[in-house]
């Protein structure tokens, strides 16, 4: 049984630590692939603040060279709200005889609690967890039982606070992406 990993997000922008805890993911748990599934509207989230398409471009120009890396447009393209168990079974019933694993960060394992049908969710699938700083997990925390664990740390960055910086002074926020997709964001005017 081979390995799949679907990351979702909002992606808004997608950044350097998207990209590390994809590559991390593939060297802990020897994946078959990894899906990137750009949400349209995540539940969790109000608003979204570039376009569907420019979220989409952004992601191709930083996830592009990723040996066995996909993007998936199955959220993006229902134009609502997909919960993260209507997500992964359409990709268990894409592939049967593989298992499917969510990464997901700390901070959201912390979180899982309030998932829509978190518990049918958990008891089907198992969770990737890239550890988040200043995110504390002990033993007492639900669902850990389901979760793998990438081994090293994650830069912390956040897509909030680079849209802050693209507003008051892009040029802080370069370091903190792939030079295509700050070129991207730059070009078209995104952020501002």
């Amino acid at each position: 049984m081979d390995k799949i990993a679907i990351f979702g997000g909002s992606f808004d922008p997608v950044h350097k630590s998207h990209i590390q805890i994809a590559k991390l993911a593939f060297k802990s748990l020897d994946l078959k692939k990894l899906i990137f599934v750009i949400a349209y509207t995540p539940p969790h989230k109000i608003k979204q603040y570039a376009h569907i398409k420019d979220r989409i471009s952004m992601l191709k120009l930083a996830a592009g060279n990723i040996q066995k890396a996909e993007i998936s447009l199955y959220e993006a393209q229902k134009l609502e709200t997909v919960y993260s168990y209507q997500t992964l079974d359409y990709f268990q019933n894409l592939h049967p005889a593989d298992e499917i694993y969510m990464v997901i960060g700390s901070d959201s394992l912390l979180d899982l609690p309030t998932w829509k049908n978190i518990d049918y969710l958990a008891s089907r699938y198992k969770f990737i967890v890239a550890k988040r700083s200043g995110i504390e997990i002990n033993k007492n925390v639900k669902y850990l039982d389901r979760c793998v664990f990438i081994d090293k740390g994650i830069e912390d960055i956040s897509s909030t606070i680079i849209r802050k910086l693209i507003k008051e002074e892009h040029k802080k926020a370069a370091p903190l992406l792939s030079e295509k997709v700050y070129n991207y964001i730059i070009q078209n005017g995104l952020y501002k």
